[in-house]
């Protein structure tokens, strides 16, 4: 989009307005923000550090843009610094709202106003009678006329800045539009300084090294872990299904592999239908599907630090599941069903699935137990990986102990018991009960236990500015029940009339 298509500011900056700097600066930065949204505690020290940087020649006007469908606190969060700002303190509450984004509960907001030694009588009463809420809402829709669908939106000088919310950017974006020649030049020494320093993804995982630039530290390793993750969580469900659908359909290769070259090789004693298995994983990895085994590491750190709820990770496994479970189901129906296999190569197809099922449901257990801890410990190295080549020769040289020390992986298992199956052989119930249920407990409990918990207590630093503040840290109940299960909840019982009359006597 051009400058002249970029939107502009609709509503001038009058008195009303909550301003940093003076009034005559060659810059004004207008800030339409929400005090519950993770991104704006993000750019919060960045925007700090703007105007530390600037000093007299920027000057910042916030305004007030609560996503209440997303951020239940932001609306009482927004009335709370009004009631400070009547009683001169805004920026005040304003500071104090941001460094504590997990902590916007009512009686959160009524500690802080006893911090900054408001009138907490004056205050609550405020609260409680949404005296500030038109204000609010005249900023919202100012906002919106102004093009504003989200936050953080900034404005510099009345045009919508549309580029990176980092620092650098947002710096050479206010030096180039106040013409700022000693920024600018300053700019462009530090710039090279950092590149040469830092290299960070979008999600602020690390790229190399900070101390040694080719090695990735424990912490660096969970960060980049960390930013894979929360990838994870948010990808809706049609995308994970999908993923997850190649993933299934890719562990066919393995199966294939395995069958065609075993057959090709009857008598080497060595197994060297194994070599090949490793094949599904290789695609799975470097093409970036979602694969059940793998999602027993990448959200658990969330999790674990309480940023993810078990509600979302196990949605996330069930939708993964399923997708890997149908992809496979896809490969078998049509291995069994089709002239794809050559009839030596499905005989030995076969024998491959009756050895699964031939192997007692505790045995299964733990064979799919230390499967897991592979797959978990390949996933972990493969984020300490910084090339291709790194990644193929790890989820090679790892992912091949399965075959070669007879244990099982869940989804390839799955496309071979579900191969008998559709051959006849096998009953699905038996399938299901006798082979799948125990690998993939086995496997969930593998990965997390000898990976996942073993190297989260090896890490030092497990939130990271760049990824945490995009997620604040959940409450024991929302930890448990979900955010919006707990909302939902919380809304029954407070209109139950029993806990309502106890509310309003705690209240009197």
């Amino acid at each position: 989009m051009s400058r002249a298509e970029t939107p502009t500011l609709t509503q001038p900056i009058r008195d009303r307005d909550h301003v940093r700097g003076p009034d005559d600066a060659p810059v004004t930065l207008v800030q339409y923000s929400d005090f519950e949204c993770p991104y704006c505690g993000d750019i919060y020290p960045i925007v700090r550090r703007l105007l530390n940087r600037v000093g007299t020649r920027l000057r910042l006007v916030f305004r007030h843009f609560p996503l209440t469908q997303q951020h239940p606190h932001a609306q009482q969060a927004a009335e709370a610094v009004e009631a400070a700002s009547v009683q001169g303190r805004f920026w005040e509450m304003h500071d104090r709202l941001y460094e504590n984004q997990d902590a916007l509960g009512q009686d959160d907001l009524v500690r802080y106003a006893e911090q900054l030694d408001l009138d907490v009588n004056a205050f609550v009463e405020e609260l409680t009678a949404g005296v500030y809420e038109e204000r609010i809402h005249e900023d919202f829709l100012s906002g919106v006329r102004s093009g504003v669908n989200g936050t953080p939106t900034f404005f510099i000088n009345g045009t919508r800045y549309d580029g990176p919310l980092e620092i650098d950017a947002l710096l050479a974006e206010i030096a180039d539009v106040g013409g700022f020649l000693d920024l600018q030049q300053s700019i462009e020494v530090e710039d090279q300084a950092f590149r040469e320093t830092f290299d960070r993804s979008r999600r602020g995982a690390p790229a190399s090294g900070e101390a040694v630039r080719d090695r990735f530290s424990v912490d660096e390793i969970y960060q980049r872990i960390t930013a894979t993750a929360d990838e994870d969580i948010e990808r809706s469900t049609r995308l994970l299904f999908f993923s997850g659908l190649a993933a299934g359909l890719s562990v066919g290769a393995a199966f294939l592999a395995r069958a065609a070259l075993t057959t090709a090789y009857p008598q080497n004693p060595m197994g060297i239908g194994n070599v090949l298995y490793p094949v599904g994983f290789i695609i799975i990895v470097l093409g970036g599907y979602q694969l059940f085994t793998e999602n027993t590491l990448t959200p658990v750190t969330l999790v674990l630090t309480r940023l993810a709820s078990l509600p979302q990770l196990l949605r996330l496994w069930a939708i993964v599941l399923a997708a890997n479970v149908a992809g496979a189901g896809v490969i078998a129906f049509l291995f069994a069903n089709t002239a794809v296999l050559d009839p030596a190569i499905a005989e030995t197809a076969s024998a491959i699935g009756e050895h699964a099922m031939d192997v007692s449901w505790s045995a299964l257990f733990y064979k799919g137990a230390f499967a897991g801890g592979l797959v978990a410990t390949m996933v972990w190295l493969a984020h300490a990986a910084r090339d291709t080549l790194s990644r193929f020769l790890i989820v090679y040289i790892i992912m091949i102990l399965i075959p070669v020390a007879g244990l099982f992986h869940c989804i390839v298992g799955a496309c071979e018991v579900l191969y008998l199956v559709f051959e006849g052989r096998v009953a699905f119930v038996a399938a299901f009960t006798d082979f799948f249920v125990p690998v993939v407990l086995g496997n969930t409990l593998g990965g997390i236990v000898f990976v996942a918990l073993v190297n989260y207590s090896m890490t030092e630093t497990r939130r990271f500015p760049e990824h945490s503040q995009r997620r604040r840290e959940l409450t024991w109940p929302e930890w448990i029940f979900g955010i919006r299960c707990w909302s939902w909840l919380q809304t029954k019982m407070e209109e139950s009339p029993i806990i309502g009359e106890k509310k309003r006597q705690y209240e009197r």
